[in-house]
């Protein structure tokens, strides 16, 4: 039972009648009363009752003592007499006011509270991998239904969504790429010059290209463009009611609004990183040429000769995955919003801050891997 407080005028002066449990989870309505309480000139007219119901811990006790300290000194006894049957409050109160003896106060009350607090934030959890799995497991039982019978794919909504995921952002991610290119040949030749080493900026900036720089930027602007669409779209779907109509029209939401995403992603990614690459390279080209005189066909034939076409495949390799962890992570808090807006906006800014940071850690781990192999 929650704590309360119930303040009754007489004419003989005022009655606190305290009930029910006074720890930590105090509700607001009562630490309010309290206040107002206080806010009584109390002399000899106040008196205090408990409840059967009252009961109290460590930090029960401290709020109700802190309040008898606002009181009168005449107050303050009345106070005193109406918790001195009360074993447990007067012992709270005694090592309250000597705070030499607080190691032997006994904190159950506060354990178990704490131990409750670890159940509720492991049950959230325990949940959201379940919710995780279950939507994992409906796209692979979707992607089996689709295998046997190839009319569920829906082409149309496929190139729907490459063109608007992948090819509209075509001329961002080639401006940043050209324009990250021209930022990394820029730094990296004023190091090399100093050791007479200017050549080798085509090495370097055309392998950190290839390697990591057009998948990594290609994968955080498809992140913060398409993550986002595919939870809002989904979650403003969920919130008008349109899933729930499908599946009572008998149709798959995962068939046409899942998959087609996914495929989209991880068919078009390969060709937009292609696409970044080339852009890249023609800012670490273009700032060879202004800053070190390295010609463009200089530049191509050291390209040809010193990068192997493996650092290529590696950045082509990566794309597919990145654009399998965005439209999940998109299409995963998209169905698990809440049919109100507020729940639309948290969960597509989720989704764009996972899918970044899943993107940039799974690239992390494959530069470990590819180094470690040889690649």
């Amino acid at each position: 039972m929650l704590a309360s407080l119930e303040i009754q005028s007489h004419a003989q002066g005022i009655i606190l009648i305290l009930r029910g449990v006074w720890d930590r989870s105090i509700p607001k309505t009562t630490l309010k009363a309290l206040n107002k309480a206080s806010s009584y000139g109390y002399d000899d007219s106040l008196r205090i009752i408990l409840d059967s119901s009252f009961d109290l811990d460590f930090c029960g006790g401290a709020i109700l003592l802190n309040w008898s300290n606002h009181l009168k000194k005449s107050a303050q006894s009345y106070f005193f007499n109406a918790f001195a049957e009360h074993q447990k409050a007067t012992r709270i109160f005694t090592i309250l006011q000597n705070k030499t003896t607080i190691n032997e106060l006994n904190f159950t009350t506060m354990t178990i509270k704490a131990h409750k607090d670890t159940f509720v934030i492991l049950k959230k959890w325990c949940y959201q991998v379940a919710v995780g799995l279950n939507f994992i497991g409906e796209i692979l039982y979707t992607l089996w239904l689709g295998i046997l019978s190839p009319v569920n794919f829906r082409l149309r909504a496929l190139f729907f969504h490459i063109q608007e995921a992948a090819i509209k952002a075509v001329p961002i991610v080639s401006l940043a790429c050209f324009l990250i290119g021209i930022v990394v040949a820029y730094q990296g030749s004023l190091q090399l010059v100093q050791f007479g080493a200017s050549i080798l900026i085509v090495e370097m900036s055309s392998m950190l290209t290839l390697r990591e720089m057009a998948p990594i930027i290609v994968a955080i602007i498809i992140a913060g463009r398409s993550a986002s669409s595919f939870s809002a779209e989904i979650g403003m779907m969920r919130a008008t009611q349109e899933i729930d109509a499908m599946r009572v029209m008998g149709f798959n939401p995962f068939t046409f609004l899942v998959l087609p995403r996914i495929f989209a992603l991880v068919f078009a990614l390969p060709l937009v990183v292609f696409v970044a690459d080339i852009f890249g390279l023609s800012g670490g080209m273009f700032i060879s040429q202004v800053q070190l005189g390295i010609s463009s066909e200089q530049f191509l034939e050291r390209f040809a000769e010193m990068v192997d076409i493996h650092h290529f495949w590696i950045g082509i390799l990566k794309a597919p995955f990145f654009g399998l962890i965005i439209s999940l992570i998109g299409c995963y808090h998209g169905f698990i919003t809440e049919k109100d807006t507020r729940s639309i906006g948290v969960h597509t800014t989720k989704s764009v801050v996972e899918s970044i940071f899943c993107v940039i850690a799974f690239d992390a781990l494959c530069s470990v891997l590819f180094t470690q192999i040889g690649w």
